[in-house]
């Protein structure tokens, strides 16, 4: 994924767009453009101090192995103080993210693709939603329906956010909406030396691997699961290990931001070419939890 230059990227807090972003805790509209996700209930991993967090459900998960329960997100509400909308867009992106596109209702978090009249180049709003906490090695699991639709990319990322980024790390689980059984395993990392005074952001190295995930990612909610820890990177989909990367696993080391993405990409080689499959259409998050790692 591309990321914006300074004029094209603004992160609306959503205290004051709440409204205009969600409609209301009962409305279910998806968020366009952004990735991040939404706090549940009163108990947010920031409002806990990092502490294991309850949901809407109230429910308490210690982890397994070296990861133990920061905080977690059922959606039963929208957190404003937990994350914020993006409005930005970047190279290859056919949609602007928007605080339109998200919402919440019956314990889902809906982000939505939808069509742009107002734009030939950009003719789609998406969702980016960043997470106010970041995590230095543990684990992300989050139980999602990913987007249909030709062009379409939704998806759980974890990633270091400066700007201009000096020293690029990102971890992506990204769904491929031409396909509906397969997503992209990406790790990126900066191998150059690193200038912390950049001034523009570096290219990463990328090292994708498209799988088969042996189901339909589109049509119901499936676990996914990222570990990160100093030795390697995993992906899960319901339990099963996907992946395992530590090609170049000493370089990921900066703290990183959660991402909840829908957007349209340009490449059609990769993505599918859009048509009208592409919009509108929608991917659906039932719960997040954020573990620390302990090991």
């Amino acid at each position: 994924m591309n990321w914006p230059s300074p004029q094209n990227f603004l992160a609306v807090t959503l205290a004051m767009n709440l409204a205009v972003a969600c409609g209301s805790t009962t409305s279910n509209t998806e968020q366009v453009g952004g990735t991040g996700s939404i706090q549940g209930g009163n108990t947010m991993g920031g409002a806990n101090n990092g502490g294991a967090a309850n949901g809407g459900s109230g429910a308490v998960d210690s982890g397994t192995g070296p990861f133990v329960l920061a905080w977690q997100d059922d959606f039963n509400t929208f957190n404003s103080s937990a994350w914020s909308l993006m409005t930005f867009t970047f190279a290859t992106n056919l949609a602007q993210f928007s605080t339109q596109n998200a919402s919440v209702a019956d314990g889902i978090l809906t982000l939505n693709l939808t069509n742009n009249p107002n734009s030939t180049t950009v003719p789609y709003y998406g969702v980016e939603m960043r997470s106010a906490q970041t995590l230095l090695y543990g684990k992300v699991s989050a139980r999602m329906r990913f987007a249909p639709g030709s062009g379409v990319i939704s998806g759980l990322v974890l990633f270091y956010t400066p700007y201009p980024n000096c020293n690029w790390n990102e971890i992506d689980i990204e769904h491929l909406g031409k396909s509906s059984n397969s997503s992209q395993l990406n790790c990126q990392v900066y191998t150059g030396t690193v200038d912390p005074s950049c001034t523009a952001s570096v290219s990463p190295t990328q090292d994708p691997l498209v799988v088969d995930l042996g189901f339909n990612a589109e049509t119901d909610f499936h676990v996914y699961d990222i570990e990160w820890t100093p030795q390697n990177v995993k992906y899960y989909a319901d339990g099963n290990l996907l992946r395992t990367w530590d090609a170049s696993i000493a370089l990921m080391n900066q703290p990183q931001t959660i991402l909840l993405t829908i957007w349209a990409s340009s490449v059609a080689a990769w993505a599918g070419a859009v048509d009208s499959t592409t919009a509108p259409t929608s991917a659906q998050v039932d719960w997040i939890k954020v573990y620390d790692y302990t090991g």
